[in-house]
């Protein structure tokens, strides 16, 4: 990976070049991408890069040697060449230095990354002394990379960790008649931000919080079950890493009628040793887990593309998320006739997003407005585990109809404070 800051120098001499021999050729469009190559998520880079990859083959692009790792040629927008580089990070330290070597060493106008939340909150302070590079951080879905939107070259075109819950808090008030709660989720912001989520929903609307328990990561959540106040009407789970197969399990063995006692977000789901023991549990998330139009379109898409990388890989929400970064990116430059800096900023602000997920528009923030979906665990006509969509929540902005603010403290252990309040919209 290091050997590739040899290809700016480089570049930038055959371009100079071509000029002095009469050549008009447009200097390239360079776009980073920042994703784990090693690290815990080192398992998604391949699918990951031929995600964000997808929006350049489906313009005519070609992978040299047919991989997705390997350069995508022959895509012009608004008849500039398109060039996308890759930047590692598992770390937060390798944060600033992989975007400060695509930016400017390669010459990166865009950056595409990264997935840790805390990676998403080093690189936003980056990009505040790179104005007029575009940073689209995301999957990276820490609420106050955008919250605050003091960064005009910031954006994010998929959903903050908040968003990821919605819809999970007014179905368990409205729907299942919860008045009390306690919450359950991992020792991470991740957690804290998902819980908040459900938090603005649940006691904007009434309801009252009356226990968080957070599981070091490591430990097995099932230990807390006994601990859960009685007082409960149910538990909203926001996992992030651990798995919840063991206390999805002790908790159904205290509420044997466990669709009515427990909420979670998709991440649950994302287990699939814990489906057998769902049955009926709701859950809210980013992506439908039942095939939509959009969806069938992608996987065709993406299948066609790169064969050799099961199509079921690239439909979460970490992979989509890189394929729209790309797409908006590329988008907003045909825009502006192929040029960058401040006019792609505006332009980019601007676009509205076919994303597998359904249309994304930013708000003034440049935060995405995404649709949220409720699904429901069942079981077909042999008794196989299903996964089917109850409700779709429209028009999920990050601050839950004025719950959060940007003077808030970020979400954390203890915060935000339970309080009722004017209902977000789509709850209503």
């Amino acid at each position: 990976m290091r050997a590739s800051s040899l290809l700016g120098p480089v570049v930038a001499v055959a371009l100079a070049l071509g000029a002095g021999c009469g050549g008009t050729k447009a200097e390239p469009f360079r776009i980073g991408i920042l994703a784990d190559c090693y690290g815990p998520f080192g398992s998604l880079h391949e699918p990951i890069v031929a995600s964000a990859e997808l929006p350049l083959v489906e313009r005519g692009g070609r992978a040299r040697g047919g991989q997705p790792t390997n350069d995508i040629q022959g895509v012009e927008v608004a008849g500039r060449p398109i060039e996308l580089l890759q930047g590692c990070v598992a770390g937060n330290e390798e944060v600033i230095p992989e975007a400060r070597r695509l930016v400017e060493e390669e010459g990166a106008q865009a950056i595409v990354g990264p997935i840790d939340p805390q990676q998403g909150t080093i690189l936003r302070q980056y990009a505040g002394r790179r104005r007029q590079t575009a940073f689209l951080i995301q999957p990276s879905a820490a609420t106050q990379v955008t919250m605050a939107g003091q960064a005009p070259n910031v954006f994010r075109f998929a959903p903050d960790s908040a968003q990821w819950a919605a819809g999970a808090g007014a179905y368990a008030y409205r729907d299942l008649g919860w008045r009390t709660a306690a919450i359950v989720g991992d020792d991470v912001p991740f957690s804290w931000e998902q819980a908040a989520g459900f938090i603005a929903e649940f006691c904007a609307l009434g309801g009252r919080i009356v226990d968080r328990r957070w599981v070091a990561v490591g430990t097995d959540p099932a230990g807390v079950v006994p601990a859960l106040p009685g007082t409960a009407g149910g538990v909203f789970l926001a996992p992030a890493v651990s798995p919840e197969l063991g206390f999805v399990k002790r908790y159904a063995i205290r509420h044997p009628d466990l669709s009515r006692r427990l909420v979670s977000t998709a991440s649950l789901l994302y287990d699939p040793t814990v489906l057998p023991v769902a049955h009926g549990v709701v859950v809210a998330g980013p992506l439908p887990f039942a095939s939509t139009a959009r969806l069938r379109a992608y996987v065709a898409a993406f299948s066609k593309a790169f064969p050799t990388i099961p199509p079921a890989i690239a439909v979460g929400p970490i992979t989509v998320a890189y394929r729209d970064g790309v797409e908006a990116l590329l988008e907003a430059l045909d825009r502006t006739g192929g040029a960058g800096g401040t006019k792609l900023l505006e332009a980019l602000a601007r676009v509205r997003l076919n994303s597998p997920t359904g249309e994304l528009r930013l708000d003034r923030d440049r935060q995405a407005i995404v649709s949220s979906y409720l699904s429901r665990v069942g079981r077909d006509a042999e008794g196989k585990p299903v996964i089917a969509t109850l409700r779709v929540v429209p028009n999920v902005e990050q601050t839950f109809g004025g719950y959060f603010k940007p003077s808030d403290p970020p979400p954390s252990r203890t915060s935000p404070v339970c309080r009722k309040a004017t209902p977000a919209p789509w709850t209503r």
